[in-house]
């Protein structure tokens, strides 16, 4: 489960970031030529299983986390989650939040019968395919290598599955030699089109499942493959564990997933590995149009004194940046093109940002206001404290309850900056980061740098992610939940993390990261908040879990009480 879900959150936050910067006046002759095409792929995953990690002495350290316990707990209720998913989700009332959802399949036999299936998805060997047609519907191909008894349950609880469906559509149809059976559409359709022809076909070890409108290519095409002895994965590296390659805007699309996404975004491709203490995570993004030129990284060094738990660097924003609707309102000129991220040992909320930009103060004098504007009436709304200026200076800041975020221009030897941070700076005698300032200027073709301690960033964004879903009304992560027991028993695991995004090409980002488990801090707890969702695997339990604006008191209100 958490494997495959390795540099998401990352990956998905630079390409948005980036794309925004093409150039807009070329074209991408791979994507104009799909056109021509009678079908498209969309997306390979290639997934090899646990018995083969379990016999590649690469994967130690990520076997010990795989075998904690918590993590098995965590599995297990994930899965539990997405085979209740597609029936728990359909109704028009939103699903409460849960503790036992292995209970809850007695209420949903459907769900019981999908659930082991999603358990071999997790164990063995598995390819899968998505493509589109020329008319832009989606056909999807499973192929999954099944012992002979898994194959049989595979085959009797998906037609089960479909066979008693409150509002049965399918017929079966009369099966040819090389199908188990072959399901089709006879009245009103389903809300995914995917569901309206469903196939099922055993060819040696593997057992290959067919979705779509229609008569499928992707299936078809799979099989025969297998049936000819080539080989099933049309994967490169033969060491990784994980090997997926996306055309997201187009998946998107073919699937209604109703995603708002930048018409420039990248193909994406990327594969996972070990190297026996670490996860190793090698990805290709690959843009349609040209990407903005990269200049010399301009550090604010005084700024930036040990010790240090993580240091962040990105650039080429300032297209980004610009395109928001906040940034155009003020009017501000131009927006920075980089910026510096750090956080400093001592307490959760040493977490500071600082952007060069040499019209700070005009900017500031735009900013500060603005802030006060948007987010005072949200915040008196919640109770949660206000932004005011300080005294003497430039500097906006929010008193809000256990923190002081701020916002200022700092003047410094390199040039001036916008700073920013989540409680009270102070410069200190502690020497600057040099060792992770020199590896930042000498990497070729830097885009993004991240370097981080895990196990104390986590233990950080405990409190942290914790505080802002008080103040911003949301629900807290249970502190029994299971993936907050996960992170407990992760942290003594984890070592640190190191990613660079570099640009390989005028269209191109290569990714390379080394990390424990895949995933940075920030990243572990998006995972968590998503994984935690009622609505999971729709939305995150940030957006689900609001809490009521709390009530403005009456005036008066209180004023003839008396204490005993």
């Amino acid at each position: 489960m958490w494997i495959r879900n390795t540099g998401v959150c990352a990956v998905a936050a630079l390409v948005l970031l980036l794309s925004a910067g093409c150039n807009k006046t070329e074209s991408n002759p791979s994507r104009a030529s799909s056109e021509a095409k009678s079908s498209w792929l969309l997306a390979t995953v290639d997934w090899v299983g646990i018995p083969r990690l379990e016999s590649d002495s690469n994967a130690a350290g990520i076997l010990k986390v795989w075998r904690l316990r918590d993590t098995q707990r965590l599995l297990a209720q994930t899965l539990d989650k997405l085979a209740l998913a597609p029936w728990r989700l359909s109704g028009t009332n939103p699903p409460i939040a849960m503790t036992n959802y292995a209970l809850l399949m007695r209420d949903y036999p459907s769900a019981a019968l999908v659930r082991p299936l999603l358990d071999d998805l997790v164990e063995d060997e598995w390819h899968l395919q998505i493509l589109e047609q020329k008319d832009q519907s989606a056909q999807l191909a499973l192929a999954v290598r099944l012992k002979p008894q898994h194959a049989g349950i595979w085959e009797t609880n998906l037609r089960a599955t479909l066979e008693t469906s409150k509002a049965p559509h399918w017929i079966a149809q009369p099966g040819r030699a090389d199908r188990r059976w072959d399901f089709r559409l006879t009245n009103s359709p389903p809300t995914n089109p995917l569901l309206r022809h469903i196939e099922l076909a055993r060819a040696g070890d593997w057992t290959i499942l067919g979705l779509g409108p229609g008569p499928n290519e992707a299936f078809t095409n799979l099989l025969g493959r297998i049936q000819s002895g080539q080989p099933i994965s049309r994967g490169t590296n033969r060491t990784a564990w994980l090997e997926t390659a996306l055309d997201l805007p187009r998946l998107a699309r073919a699937l209604g997933w109703h995603w708002d996404l930048p018409e420039d975004w990248p193909a994406v491709s990327f594969t996972l590995r070990g190297d026996g203490q670490h996860v190793i995570t090698q990805g290709e993004l690959n843009f349609p149009k040209p990407l903005p030129n990269l200049e010399p990284w301009n550090i604010p060094t005084n700024l930036i004194h040990e010790p240090v738990q993580s240091f962040t660097a990105v650039q080429a924003i300032e297209p980004w940046l610009s395109s928001w609707s906040l940034w155009r309102e003020m009017r501000a000129g131009r927006a920075p093109n980089q910026l510096f991220c750090w956080a400093q040992s001592g307490s959760p909320f040493l977490n500071y940002a600082a952007a060069p930009l040499a019209d700070a103060r005009n900017v500031m004098s735009k900013l500060g206001p603005m802030l006060m504007e948007k987010m005072n009436p949200i915040l008196a709304t919640n109770r949660m404290g206000k932004w005011e200026y300080a005294a003497n200076s430039d500097e906006a800041v929010w008193r809000a309850p256990a923190i002081s975020p701020f916002v200022r221009s700092s003047s410094q030897p390199l040039g001036n900056y916008l700073l920013a941070g989540l409680a009270f700076f102070g410069l200190t005698n502690g020497a600057p980061p040099a060792g992770t300032f020199r590896d930042l200027l000498a990497g070729k073709n830097l885009v993004y740098f991240d370097r981080e301690i895990t196990a104390p960033r986590v233990e950080a964004w405990l409190y942290v992610s914790q505080l802002f879903r008080v103040i911003f009304r949301r629900e807290q992560v249970p502190t029994t939940a299971c993936s907050l027991d996960w992170l407990e028993a992760l942290i003594p695991l984890l070592g640190s993390s190191s990613t660079a995004l570099s640009k390989s090409g005028p269209n191109q980002l290569t990714l390379f990261r080394s990390s424990t488990l895949g995933l940075t801090a920030p990243e572990l707890h998006l995972l968590v908040d998503w994984l935690e969702s009622s609505e999971f695997p729709r939305r995150p339990h940030s957006v689900v879990a609001r809490l009521r604006p709390r009530s403005s008191p009456r005036p008066g209100a209180g004023a003839n009480f008396k204490p005993k």
